[in-house]
């Protein structure tokens, strides 16, 4: 009988390090072993493939140090590849767990594990790195955490919007009375600045519900060339004042899709006025970029670029956060870039930023090409059309605002319209109890009792003012604003308004009264029998 002998301590080691080797090999993971020396023993297939070095090519380095000066300055923060390792070779030999952003050939975030290598006496004899490709989970996180920020700061916003909006109403109204009143020129000229300055603080105001929209863009068959070519015409004048020259490079026959038309501008020139600044407060002068292309899977791209200073690495990762800017005090509010962040993803989209390697940044923004509908009707479409001047009609006003209230009075009374008006909506449900109206026109938000369950109250009345109303609000923003003024199909007029939107709206309505009612028809109570729900409301 032969008794098969036993391997030798240096087969069997031999024959431990293959399986090891073999194990390393099969992970989904790039794995680097170094010894205590720093040299290094083993890189599988993976760690090459992450790092975007050939195999051949690991398998010639011998130190460590070697591999460091080849790999580090692809990274985000280069002196963070070796950190790890030098912490190792110091004396610290506790596991640790950190992540590297790669920044070339490819942009990739890898999460890593280290710890050192124990023989069977417990002797650290080495260092293992695990390297895990994080890259589609980071992404998804940072979308997440950015959606968040966006919705917190949303509802905030939406607040503040209705807080400004009342007094933006009244102060833009009298203001546009005022200048109609026959002033001398000093007097015109110094309320034309204060007509002025109200209109740009209404501008920041719709940007704040730009950004905290929450209800779905209206789409329509847009073609995302003419977009930018009609953005570029409004800023091209200011541009070359200021000795920017733009560039652009727009592919022909790109496919037109279904988005909102007014959103995708705010975009392009929210991008547009971004690189302005930047080349202004870099050197004064510049070139931008603009870009529309085709792009991966049947979608379609629209690039903005500039040669001025490149966005520093810190903060390049909170960019499009609401309120966050770099810019000096009275040049932004911080809301442009989210703005982009929160129309483009209404569109399904995907809106990134990158440093060019020559200076300046691009931003890329990508949306899907959608089928476009055999019929298409706009809202201009939809909307009843204005034949000419209304009647003189008898009007209420409901609004808890007394300045805003009083501003609605002023202008339809100049206006030839006779019009009360009550700062309480339970008083305005008592007044249409015993006067025949027109037209009530009545404020979403209100004490006590708001638009919706002022609109309610006359439903349950049976009031034929019900049919007579149209809403004020400066809070579009909320969901179930919208969801109410869709579902009730109430038309309603958004502030802070302008005189001749006033005006506008008004005659609308009551045309539109007429051609459904026909003329003659008075709003009045209903049986005195169902009058006593207002005082239960």
């Amino acid at each position: 009988m032969i008794v098969p002998l036993a391997p030798s301590p240096e087969t069997e080691c031999k024959q431990v390090e293959a399986e090891l080797l073999t194990v390393l090999d099969s992970v989904e993971a790039g794995a680097l072993l170094i010894s205590r020396a720093g040299r290094l023993r083993y890189s599988n297939a993976r760690f090459g493939q992450y790092f975007a070095v050939e195999h051949g090519r690991l398998e010639k380095l011998e130190a460590m140090f070697e591999l460091e000066q080849l790999i580090a300055p692809r990274c985000q923060s280069p002196e963070g590849f070796g950190q790890r390792w030098k912490r190792f070779a110091a004396g610290d030999e506790q596991p640790a767990h950190d992540e590297l952003e790669m920044l070339r050939p490819v942009r990739r975030v890898l999460e890593r594990f280290a710890r050192p290598v124990i023989d069977r006496e417990g002797a650290r004899v080495g260092w293992l790195e695990m390297y895990y490709d994080v890259t589609g989970e980071r992404q998804i996180q940072s979308k997440l955490l950015q959606t968040e920020k966006m919705a917190a700061v949303g509802q905030l916003v939406s607040g503040i919007a209705h807080e400004l909006n009342n007094p933006l109403t009244s102060i833009m109204g009298y203001v546009q009375l005022l200048l109609s009143h026959g002033l001398n020129p000093a007097q015109f000229s110094e309320a034309g600045k204060v007509f002025h300055e109200a209109e740009r603080a209404r501008r920041i105001v719709k940007n704040l519900l730009y950004f905290a929209r929450e209800n779905e863009p209206e789409r329509t068959r847009v073609d995302l060339n003419a977009i930018v070519e009609r953005t570029l015409a409004l800023r091209s004048y200011e541009m070359k004042v200021e000795d920017i020259l733009i560039e652009r490079d727009l592919e022909p026959e790109l496919p037109e899709t279904m988005a909102d038309p007014y959103q995708l501008q705010q975009v392009v020139l929210n991008l547009l006025i971004n690189a302005e600044q930047a080349l202004l407060q870099d050197r004064g002068k510049g070139v931008v970029r603009v870009r529309t292309r085709r792009a991966e899977g049947y979608r379609i791209a629209a690039e903005v670029s500039d040669d001025g200073p490149r966005i520093p690495r810190e903060i390049l990762s909170r960019i499009f956060d609401p309120f966050f800017t770099t810019k000096p005090s009275g040049l932004g509010t911080g809301l442009g870039l989210s703005i982009v962040y929160g129309i483009v993803q209404e569109h399904d989209g995907e809106v990134s930023v990158e440093n060019l390697a020559g200076g300046g940044a691009r931003f890329v923004v990508e949306l899907p090409v959608i089928a476009i509908p055999a019929k298409n009707n706009s809202r201009a479409e939809r909307e009843p059309r204005l034949q000419g001047v209304a009647p003189k009609s008898k009007v209420l006003v409901v609004e808890d605002e007394p300045t805003v209230a009083q501003l609605i009075v002023d202008v339809l009374r100049e206006e030839g319209h006779q019009v009360d008006a009550v700062l309480d909506s339970q008083e305005g449900l008592t007044r249409l109890s015993r006067v025949q109206y027109d037209l009530v026109i009545c404020d979403l938000r209100m004490p006590r009792l708001d638009g919706p369950a002022f609109y309610d109250a006359l439903v349950h009345s049976g009031s034929a003012a019900r049919d007579r109303l149209t809403f004020i609000t400066g809070d579009t923003l909320a969901p179930r604003t919208m969801k109410f003024l869709q579902s009730s199909k109430m038309t309603y007029l958004a502030k802070p308004f302008l005189v001749e939107e006033l005006k506008l709206a008004l005659n609308r309505r009551l045309e539109a009264i007429e051609q459904e009612q026909g003329q003659g028809q008075l709003v009045g109570a209903r049986p005195p029998k169902r009058r006593s729900v207002a005082n239960r409301t």
